[in-house]
């Protein structure tokens, strides 16, 4: 699965607009009511080394804005992701000796491209009787009825999905997914995703940050 700059970087359609993230659904787990994690580990799936350490960077400055001590994967693991291995208890023991003790993941599930039509707009200004002066100065502005055809918009819409991990239980305690739009780069991308997501988390006390 891939994530971020592989598909964002070849296939957006750069614009002037700033993004805009919104949490389009979100889950929590039913036993779990939030927790003071001591540190997090921000992870992110893709193989884009440039791609991925810019939101995972983003995502653990908002974090840690919070006071929520946290630590970009990038920061910590090669760029071939082997610091965690694929057995269980070994990823678990690399993780608690380390001092996380949750782990914030990020995937792409989806990216689509929307057009649609945008209406024309028409306005009319009537001319005051006379104000001319003559039918022939008044002739090149007697076409006041003001037209602009419509025309079709194309905009960007990214899904991704965003889960929280308990390290101990290995449990899957807080899971949601954000639709940005019209990102004009991997930067604002990333600035827009990471800081409606941390904001969410704090908000619905998902995390809390310790004093």
């Amino acid at each position: 699965m891939k994530i971020f700059y592989t598909l964002l970087s070849a296939t957006l359609l750069l614009t002037s607009y700033c993004s805009s993230t919104k949490m389009s659904a979100s889950w929590k787990a039913p036993d779990y009511s939030g927790k003071k994690f001591d540190k997090i580990l921000v992870w992110g799936l893709s193989d884009n080394v440039s791609a991925r350490a810019t939101v995972e960077d983003e995502m653990a400055y908002f974090l840690n804005l919070k006071k929520i001590i946290s630590v970009s994967g990038s920061d910590i693991a090669p760029p071939n992701r082997k610091a965690l291995p694929h057995d269980i208890e070994e990823s678990k023991a690399i993780l608690e000796k380390n001092g996380f003790d949750g782990v914030l993941t990020m995937g792409l599930i989806d990216k689509k491209e929307e057009t649609r039509y945008v209406e024309g707009t028409g306005y009319y200004q009537p001319m005051a009787y006379g104000y001319y002066g003559s039918f022939y100065s008044y002739y090149p502005y007697m076409y006041g009825n003001v037209y602009q055809p419509g025309h079709y918009a194309t905009s960007q819409h990214i899904y991704i999905e965003t889960n929280l991990w308990d390290v101990e239980t290995g449990k899957l305690v807080w899971s949601a997914q954000t639709e940005t739009v019209d990102p004009s780069s991997i930067e604002n991308f990333a600035n827009s995703y990471a800081r409606d997501v941390v904001g969410e988390l704090v908000k619905r006390g998902v995390i809390i940050p310790k004093n």
